[in-house]
C-alpha cells in the first residue's frame, strides 16, 4: 500500500486541495477531518500524487464524482494519522461492494462529502462500536415540499418546528441525522434500510443533539438498541450529523472492520 502525502504538494494538489481542519469534538471524542476542494482543478494523476488509491469502480466514473471520492479519502487518510493503532503505517480506506468504506482494523469511521467539501470522522474501534457523519447543504424549499413525507412524518417535523427550526433547516437536519444513522449501523446489520426505520423522538437543541428511535421491529431483527443520539452541527447553509456510540453489553456484533 501507498502512503498518504498529507504535508509536500505539488501546484496540481494546491488547485485542488482548499482548507483543510483538523479536531476532535468534545461532545463525542471523534476525530473529524473537513477537506475543501475544487473539482474544476482535478486531475486523475492527483490519485498517486496523494498516495490514494484509484478503485475500478471510481475510474469508470464521472471526472466530478472521482473529485468528491479523491477528497474524501484524502480526509481520511489525515484522520487515521491521529488513530494510535494504525498511525505512520501505510494504510488505505478501501470500498465495499456497496460502495461502503472499509476501514483498517481497529478503526470505525465514516466519510461524506457535498459540494465542495469532504468530511471524515475516525474512533478506535475500542471507543467506539459505530459511528456515521452526513454533512448536507440545506435543502431548497421547493425539494422539501417534494420529499417531506418521504424523508420524515409530520410529528417529526412539528417536533423540530415547534422550537423555532425553519421547514428547510428541519427537514434538513432529520434527513443528515438519518443519513448518519445509516451509515453508523450499516457494517453490523448490512441491510439497507429507508427513512421509515428510524424517527426524531427528541430534540435537544442547547446540546445540538437529536434523538432518533429504531422501530421495534428493525431493532428486535438486528438485536439493536433503539434510541441513538445525534450530534449536529447548524452551519449557515449546511448541516454537519454524527451518530456514535457503543452498543450496551454487545461485544460481538458482526461490525466489518
Amino acid at each position: 500500500m501507498q502512503a498518504v502525502n498529507a504535508t509536500k504538494e505539488s501546484g496540481a494538489e494546491r488547485h485542488f486541495i482548499g482548507k483543510v481542519q483538523s479536531a476532535v469534538d468534545p461532545r463525542t471524542g471523534v476525530r473529524q477531518v473537513s477537506c475543501e476542494f475544487d473539482s474544476a482543478g482535478y486531475q486523475a494523476t492527483l490519485y498517486p500524487q496523494l498516495g490514494i488509491a484509484l478503485p475500478e469502480s471510481i475510474a469508470r466514473s464521472l471526472p466530478k464524482r472521482q473529485a468528491g471520492f479523491l477528497a474524501g479519502r484524502y480526509a481520511a487518510a489525515l484522520a487515521l494519522q491521529h488513530l494510535a493503532p494504525v498511525r505512520n503505517q501505510d494504510l488505505q480506506v478501501g470500498i465495499g461492494e456497496q460502495r461502503n468504506p472499509l476501514w483498517p482494523s481497529g478503526v470505525v469511521g465514516s466519510i461524506s462529502h457535498v459540494g465542495s467539501v469532504a468530511v471524515c470522522a475516525v474512533s478506535r474501534r475500542l471507543d467506539m462500536d459505530y459511528l456515521g457523519i452526513d454533512v448536507e447543504v440545506l435543502i431548497p424549499t421547493r425539494v422539501c415540499r417534494e420529499i417531506a413525507t418521504i424523508v420524515a412524518t409530520r410529528r417529526e417535523r412539528e417536533l423540530l418546528s415547534d422550537q423555532g427550526l425553519s421547514e428547510r433547516v428541519a427537514l434538513t437536519l432529520i434527513y443528515s441525522a438519518k443519513e448518519s444513522l445509516f451509515k453508523a449501523l450499516y457494517p453490523s446489520v448490512r441491510d439497507y434500510f429507508g427513512f421509515e426505520v428510524a424517527e426524531a423522538v427528541e430534540l435537544r437543541l442547547e446540546e445540538q443533539a437529536l434523538v432518533l428511535r429504531l422501530t421495534e421491529r428493525f431493532a428486535d431483527k438486528h438485536k439493536l438498541p433503539q434510541d441513538y443520539q445525534c450530534q449536529f452541527t447548524l452551519g449557515e447553509h449546511w448541516i454537519q450529523s454524527v451518530t456514535c456510540g457503543k452498543f450496551p453489553g454487545r461485544a460481538n456484533l458482526k461490525a466489518v472492520a
